[in-house]
């Protein structure tokens, strides 16, 4: 018993660090960005799906590092971060002209789900999560320990994302039902937290 004691530890260390690296700023833009489109009443199924196409992309970049034995390429990481700073530029701007249409009574379209799933996919790619799942998972003792750590970090991931959007969710739909303007400007100020912030890691870089 005391043997899998070490192996406990090193797979909660994967469950408990996903759910700390889904409150990484440029998540909590992404989500909260898209879910603003909608007054917040599909937020959990956004992130939802947000969660599980940034696990689709930890999970490919697990299986060439555990299987291939290859580094991550730094040019790699370095476009997929230029790619989550114009993505949240482009979700701030699509807000914005959201809200634009609202105010017009344009006919508005449905935000879709997979564009959760794609803003997900390259954040998972980008960023801290290689670091926080694959490179601990490369040094384990074979590649399906190392993937079962991988899964854990997912499933962390996703369940505090699902709590994000669920807050979302209930928070949006609150301030409407107080007021609308407070909706609005909830709305607003969460379309400049992921243009602000997009811009920020663009010119950090």
């Amino acid at each position: 018993m005391a043997d899998m004691v070490p192996l406990l530890s090193i797979l909660l260390l994967g469950f408990s660090a996903g759910v700390i690296h889904a409150f990484d700023a440029d998540h909590i833009a992404a989500v909260s960005g898209i879910s603003s489109r909608d007054k917040g009443r599909h937020s959990f199924r956004f992130a939802l799906h947000w969660g599980f196409g940034h696990g689709l992309a930890v999970i490919a970049v697990a299986t060439f590092v555990l299987l291939a034995g290859a580094a991550i390429p730094t040019q790699f990481s370095a476009i997929a971060e230029a790619a989550v700073a114009w993505m949240l530029i482009a979700i701030g701007a699509m807000t914005f002209m959201h809200l634009w249409r609202q105010h017009n009574n344009s006919e508005q379209v449905k935000p879709r789900s997979y564009n959760a799933t794609l803003v997900g996919l390259v954040h998972g790619s980008a960023g801290s999560a290689p670091l926080l799942a694959v490179i601990p998972a490369a040094g384990m003792a074979s590649p399906a320990l190392g993937m079962l750590h991988v899964l854990l970090f997912n499933a962390g991931l996703i369940l505090a994302m699902a709590g994000v959007g669920a807050l979302l969710r209930r928070g949006l739909y609150a301030a409407g039902r107080y007021h609308r303007a407070l909706q609005l400007s909830l709305q607003s100020a969460l379309g400049v937290f992921a243009t602000g912030l997009g811009v920020f890691l663009l010119f950090s870089h």
